[in-house]
């Protein structure tokens, strides 16, 4: 199961909520430890020292009088006589413990002396009054002071963090364009005083200057290659035509299969110039009849595959017209179909134009779900025992160029079956007259 991500700030937050909670828990504990303290052992202690003093003042002084003051009151019941206790007093047995009286819960300490029984009974209603002023007051501001600590560690932490939480963000919305990072604007972060984000930021800068470095690099070499291979490729054709006409091998499967392998060539070429021009502008867009294109390239391909036993169909359902530049829609559908030609030896490919997109399909090797999450990798080529001719690029060329149009792709296959690729256009790209 993966893992659920969460940012810094909701991290700090998550340990300022934690800290507080353990400070009201601890607090809570405290005075619950505090409280039992008091109670089961101070109290205890003074009221057995209490009783301790009446009997022995009292075996000196047979009238000596029954503690009688603020806070504490006390009974005397002699020969087991409480007729003139208290109801709530007569069943008490010796020992520390709360009875109801007078409206309230008192701490009752009982106490046997021969046959005497004393009953102490402890008002702490004015002592827990003192307590909560010289007890739970200033600990309820020590408890405030340890909250504002704890907001203040935090506020300090977010501020910390916060040039690290700007920096991600910047990168993240950094987009490559005309080789350079243009939206990545770090000048507030560069100003920033913390060495640690400073040094952070200078060597992102160092490794920005490197990849713009390399993408221009990338870029004038895929350009510059691509235009000098259209040279040879022309004096290839021109030579293949110039011997189809003295020899008369038209219809040689070999001379076929060359023409294919240049008709590959020449696409590929034509898309690496595409790509390289796209990075130095921006390619310009026309209205593009989908319909058409896709006639011309299933009668190019028909012709160059004419050795294979294949049905090929059109299913139009609306003229499919586009805004976008008119060589990257060319590309897209030539690559789709002549792949579909590719990879079907014989059967069926159906071609489907709707009002929002089109499909390919047909009944060739198709692939297993693990071919299928391969197939957009680079040089990748699903059947590796079918001879089709083909260089792997073409399925990661159509989704480069589909991630760059907003174009919409998916792809369903089954071993044995064959293979169907959908392509579905943005509403804003489609025209509507």
């Amino acid at each position: 199961m993966a893992k659920t991500k969460t940012n810094l700030h909701a991290k700090l937050i998550k340990v300022f909520l934690i800290q507080v909670a353990l400070i009201s828990v601890v607090t809570i504990a405290g005075i619950y430890a505090a409280k039992t303290t008091v109670e089961d052992i101070l109290v205890r202690a003074a009221l057995e020292g209490e009783a301790s003093h009446f009997w022995s003042v009292r075996e000196q002084q047979p009238d000596f009088p029954l503690p009688n003051t603020m806070n504490l009151k006390a009974y005397l019941a002699m020969n087991g006589q409480t007729q003139h206790l208290p109801e709530s007093l007569q069943s008490l047995e010796p020992g520390l413990q709360r009875a109801k009286l007078n409206g309230g819960t008192p701490i009752v300490y009982v106490e046997d002396k021969g046959s005497q029984r004393l009953y102490l009974i402890f008002d702490e209603v004015k002592v827990s009054r003192l307590a909560l002023v010289f007890g739970i007051l200033p600990l309820a501001a020590v408890l405030v002071v340890l909250y504002l600590l704890a907001w203040f560690a935090y506020r300090q932490s977010h501020k910390a963090v916060s040039p690290i939480v700007k920096l991600a963000k910047a990168v993240e919305e950094a987009e490559v364009k005309e080789g350079h990072l243009t939206d990545l604007d770090l000048h507030e972060l560069r100003e920033s005083p913390d060495e640690e984000v400073s040094s952070l930021v200078k060597a992102l800068d160092q490794f920005t200057d490197r990849l713009e470095l390399f993408i221009e690099r990338e870029r004038l070499f895929t350009r510059d290659a691509s235009h000098e291979l259209r040279t040879p490729i022309a004096v290839l054709r021109s030579a293949m035509e110039l011997l189809e006409r003295r020899y008369q091998v038209e219809d040689d499967k070999t001379i076929s299969r060359i023409y294919r392998t240049l008709y590959d060539m020449e696409a590929l070429i034509e898309t690496l110039l595409i790509l390289a021009r796209e990075q130095e502008q921006v390619l310009p867009t026309s209205r593009v009849q989908l319909n058409e294109l896709v006639t011309e390239e299933i009668d190019t391909l028909t012709l160059l595959f004419k050795d294979k036993s294949l049905v090929v169909q059109i299913e139009e359902t609306a003229i499919l017209e586009l805004d976008a530049p008119e060589r990257v829609v060319h590309i897209l559908v030539g690559n789709l179909i002549r792949n579909a030609f590719n990879y079907t030896p014989k059967g069926t490919i159906t071609v489907k134009i709707w009002q929002q997109g089109f499909s390919v399909r047909d009944s060739g090797v198709g692939m297993d779900k693990q071919q299928v999450k391969q197939v957009f990798k680079p040089f990748y080529r699903g059947e590796k025992q079918n001879q089709a001719h083909g260089y792997g690029l073409g399925m990661t060329i159509v989704k480069r160029l589909c991630n760059r149009y907003n174009w919409h792709l998916s792809i369903s296959s089954e071993l044995g079956s064959g293979t169907e690729v959908s392509v579905h256009f943005p509403k804003s790209q489609i025209s509507k007259d």
